[in-house]
């Protein structure tokens, strides 16, 4: 800040004027996630009576079945006592027999009524259900934006913007890039697997249907297998995206999440997968659980994948001041700084990331590597008391 004969320079003055938008802009945002999360609070009270109220009616409806059933049962004896007192000759047996199978129907008819009634509230409520649900998840979405955008907003732009970072705002860039370049990748993905197997299998049935209009059904049914075994191909795919996007299971530690990594790799390209983890790892906080499962995540997909290997194997080890981790494998290996210069060309952001993540987390990642000879990764981490 510099000042001249005690007059303020316009170097100040639009610094001053800069942090009173940066403190409306704040306040403003601020506004729009409060209100959103008390949006998000009343469609998950919304969400829990559509689910109450869906689950009445549910047994209401097998309720009316029954009664239907029922009804049903007794229309039919009905009209076989009718037929019986026909017989008979008895007149007013015969009208009173009558008279009861026609109450009979009618009861039944009511019960068929209830039961399509109850029918068309269940689905109902099942759309009503489904749109809670949808706004909940947009809602999560926009307040997770505008928190990022409030904690950009939090930096001191009234310092020399070559100034260097603090480590907070450091962990905000580095966690933006991550994102951005996770969502390239993703999407470059989608494109290459799933959505290039789907245009096929589009073809596929175009060519089905083709060979049933010339009534040629095995060339057709033999079309149709193909496009199955496409759709159950991108299906596992979609899976496996799903995944990465959104690790099931660490919430109950490294073990499930693991398991299920194994498993899935396993099945999409048949590396035989195994881990063992030393310690406690429900001991550590949710965040550095993800951040750690992610570099291990990251780590065997380039090893199933570019690296083909046949078997990768993945050692954790937590203990009270540091953890580690290895993944070792024995596919093709490659050169890793060419692999680090060459990164941003290709578009292939997965070692980039590794260590982006590496770093947010205060660790040490080292790659050993060489073309033919397999890759280890090993990642370091000072707990220090933080992550428990």
């Amino acid at each position: 800040m510099y000042r001249m004969g005690g007059c303020t320079l316009p170097g100040e003055n639009f610094a001053l004027r800069l942090k009173e938008i940066q403190d409306k802009v704040s306040e403003s945002l601020q506004f729009s996630i409060d209100s959103i999360s008390a949006l998000r609070e009343d469609e998950r009270q919304r969400l829990d009576e559509i689910r109450s109220r869906r689950e009445v009616v549910q047994k209401e409806i097998k309720e009316a079945i029954a009664s239907v059933d029922r009804a049903e049962k007794e229309y039919r004896n009905s009209r076989l006592e009718l037929l019986a007192a026909s017989r008979t000759g008895n007149e007013q047996a015969e009208k009173e027999t009558y008279e009861k199978a026609m109450a009979l129907m009618k009861a039944r008819g009511a019960c068929e009524e209830r039961e399509k009634f109850l029918s068309g509230q269940r689905e109902e409520l099942a759309r009503e259900e489904r749109r809670c649900e949808k706004m909940i998840a947009r809602s999560e979405e926009m307040g997770n934006r505008f928190r990022i955008a409030l904690n950009m907003l939090s930096f001191d732009f009234s310092e020399d913007s070559a100034a260097p970072l603090s480590p907070r705002e450091e962990d905000i860039f580095t966690g933006l890039r991550l994102a951005e370049r996770e969502s390239i990748s993703l999407a470059r993905d989608l494109h290459d697997g799933p959505i290039q197997t789907f245009s096929a299998t589009g073809l596929m049935m175009d060519l089905a249907s083709e060979y049933l209009a010339r009534n040629d059904f095995e060339k057709a049914r033999l079309e149709l297998a193909r496009s199955r075994e496409n759709l159950a191909s991108a299906l596992s795919d979609f899976r496996s995206f799903l995944f990465q996007l959104n690790p099931s299971g660490l919430k109950e530690g490294l073990d499930v999440a693991l398991s299920r990594l194994a498993s899935q790799s396993g099945k999409v390209k048949g590396t035989e997968v195994r881990y063992a983890v030393e310690g406690r790892a429900d001991t550590l906080s949710l965040p550095l659980r993800t951040a750690v499962f992610k570099i291990i995540q990251q780590a065997v997909l380039n090893a199933v994948g570019s690296g083909r290997a046949g078997k990768v194997r993945i050692a954790v080890s937590i203990g009270k001041e540091v953890l580690r981790v290895k993944v070792a494998d024995d596919g093709v290996g490659f050169d890793v700084e060419k692999e680090r210069r060459e990164a941003s060309a290709r578009g292939s952001w997965g070692l980039v990331n590794m260590e982006a993540r590496a770093q947010t987390i205060r660790g040490e990642l080292s790659i050993e590597s060489e073309p033919g000879r397999g890759t280890v990764v090993s990642l370091t981490v000072p707990l220090n008391g933080r992550g428990k």
